[in-house]
């Protein structure tokens, strides 16, 4: 049977046996549309969830910060306006009308330690409006390795660090605005993730967190998210904090674009036509040119619903609307996944993807986006469909080429590389400033994406990457190469004894309830 995937900046029609399933994402849920936001936004101000109406939160002494996700979701970019330029222009407004003063209210995008967004960036986010009031004098990037502004919370009943922003502390109320398009996000990691340092991140981004449970994409069974709750129960005693959370839909392409993500069962003529020759039209452009071409899509997002109000009382609300959207039923385990992988990453915006994200896509995002239990069965097989080119972007995924070139040379386990190399790179002064001034992600950010594959490198008999023209770069990776995907099938029925095999078509995304 044909698979119609990614394959980096391509898309390929891959033959699996006849007897593979292929599983989709459901179609978007209808959204709120550009137009009804601002009134959706104001009404949600107006009676949040477990809290006062924001008019009773401030008066005409209130400082105000107000905080954003960076452009790593959702992902890929939207097109414009932004919906934060909307819902941000929306409270801005409601905050003048209630004797809030400009002066008093910043603005504040949480980055962590991920790279800095660019002025560009955060105009096209926010709009000209918003920068020309604020930027940049009440209008930046968290910056982590501040220590002038980094301010010490306190410890959790399990001894782990809290720190954050000092605005966060000298603020009268803090308001942050999400977009949420996995279950990952949101909730009490906004905050104390959001501005969290390398001291507060490290405890929860640690394969400790990881090894024997592989909930990383929810909060539910989850050591990860139970630590980051902890840290930010400890931040709400010092400062009240809003949230609105965004609930997106599934609508990641443009009307002409949205044959990709459908099976063909849902395709009219025209799509199941452009199905069979896009691959081979893709074929004959050069590979910059299809790069380009996957860069410049944005994204039809929209959200489900829009909340404000207490985090816990918000993000359940959150987590209830996005498994209408995210959930499909997947009746057993198999043996073996197949999975084309696109030049996308959360961490790639803007870049290439570089081998080091090849492995945290799949390892730390696909497999980890299950409710119950993983889609393949221990012991399984997932392979991966990607050319794993090694580019990294000279700006900001700085950390991961050294990353690559030193860690992984010497070791690709977890619980090793923390132990020899994570306070090395995390307090390195060259990375640190790279960070600091030259949009560069964080020194400890590849261990991070790295730990999160934990759990699957040891669940897994194997991993096979089908891409590059030689094994030299799956050995650095630590994983098997197979020259073609029928030889990674061969391998794969070795081990499995029989072509048991699974195939997921994402974007648009999902998340399985497994059965059997």
């Amino acid at each position: 049977m044909k698979y119609f995937t990614y394959f980096g900046n391509h898309l390929i029609n891959a033959k699996l046996p006849d007897t593979s399933e292929v599983y989709y994402a459901k179609p978007p849920l209808p959204g709120i549309k550009r137009a009804a936001l601002g009134e959706h936004t104001q009404r949600a101000f107006e009676n949040p969830l477990e809290m006062p109406p924001l008019r009773e939160l401030v008066n005409g002494n209130s400082k105000v910060l107000i905080l954003f996700d960076d452009n790593c979701q959702p992902f890929p970019a939207t097109k414009k306006p932004d919906m934060r330029q909307i819902m941000i222009e929306t409270l801005l407004r409601m905050l003048y009308s209630y004797g809030v003063e400009k002066k008093n209210i910043q603005l504040m995008c949480a980055v962590a330690l991920h790279r800095k967004m660019k002025e560009h960036e955060l105009a096209y986010m926010l709009g000209k409006d918003i920068m020309d009031e604020f930027y940049p004098d009440q209008l930046r990037n968290f910056d982590a390795e501040d220590a002038d502004q980094i301010a010490y919370v306190g410890h959790t009943e399990k001894d782990e660090i809290v720190e954050t922003d000092k605005a966060v502390l000298e603020s009268d109320l803090v308001i942050y605005v999400d977009m949420i398009q996995i279950p990952l996000n949101g909730g009490h990691k906004s905050v104390a993730v959001g501005l969290g340092t390398y001291n507060s991140i490290a405890p929860h981004h640690s394969p400790h967190m990881t090894s024997e449970s592989p909930h990383v994409m929810q909060p539910e069974g989850s050591h990860m998210h139970a630590c980051i709750e902890r840290m930010s129960r400890l931040i709400q005693k010092e400062t009240p904090i809003l949230v609105l959370e965004a609930a997106m839909n599934g609508a990641i392409y443009p009307f002409h674009l949205r044959y990709v993500g459908k099976p063909n069962r849902d395709c009219n003529i025209a799509e199941k036509v452009l199905k069979t020759f896009t691959p081979a039209t893709l074929s004959l452009l050069p590979e910059s040119l299809r790069y380009a071409i996957l860069k410049s899509v944005r994204t039809d997002y929209e959200p489900i619903q829009i909340n404000v109000g207490d985090i816990d009382a918000v993000h359940e609300r959150t987590l209830t609307s996005m498994k209408d959207q995210l959930a499909i039923d997947i009746p057993r385990q198999f043996s073996t996944l197949v999975f084309g992988l696109p030049d996308m990453s959360p961490y790639a915006v803007d870049a290439r993807i570089n081998p080091v994200l090849v492995v945290s896509d799949i390892l730390g995002y696909v497999f980890n986006w299950f409710y119950n239990k993983p889609i393949i069965k221990k012991n399984g097989v997932v392979i991966i469909m990607n050319p794993t080119y090694e580019i990294f972007h000279e700006e900001y995924h700085v950390a991961y080429k050294q990353f690559y070139d030193e860690v992984l040379a010497e070791t690709t386990e977890p619980f090793e590389m923390q132990q020899k190399f994570q306070e090395k790179y995390a307090k390195d002064a060259y990375l640190i400033d790279c960070y600091r001034n030259k949009f560069a992600h964080h020194g400890f950010h590849p261990f991070t994406v790295w730990y999160w594959a934990t759990y699957p490198l040891k669940y897994l008999a194997k991993v096979i990457l089908v891409g590059p023209k030689e094994p030299r770069v799956a050995q650095r990776l630590g994983v098997d190469w197979a020259r073609n995907l029928d030889d990674a099938l061969a391998m794969a029925r070795e081990i499995s004894g029989e072509d048991d095999v699974v195939a997921l078509t994402m974007p648009p995304f999902f998340y399985a309830n497994v059965g059997g």
